[in-house]
């Protein structure tokens, strides 16, 4: 994954949380700490599926609790 691509990823975690890009750390969870509920995630999900092209497992969904957790998914997938 690409500089940029990380930037665009942390762009998106920011656009639905109330925290700067600048603010966002890997081991920020995405419920307890960005706020998100089951409907921002999941929008969240389809939006990251939809900017890079990629198709996020529901069975994988389960284990990305973090933003950390999540980043590195998806360079998985980018990497396939």
């Amino acid at each position: 994954m690409s500089e940029k691509q990380k930037e665009d990823f942390l762009a998106m975690v920011a656009e639905y949380s109330d925290f700067e890009v600048e603010e966002i750390t890997m081991d920020m969870r995405f419920r307890e700490d960005l706020g998100f509920n089951s409907l921002n995630f999941m929008t969240y999900l389809g939006d990251l599926e939809d900017v890079f092209d990629i198709e996020i497992d529901s069975d994988e969904v389960m284990n990305l609790s973090t933003v950390g957790d999540a980043l590195k998914y998806a360079e998985e997938l980018l990497n396939r």
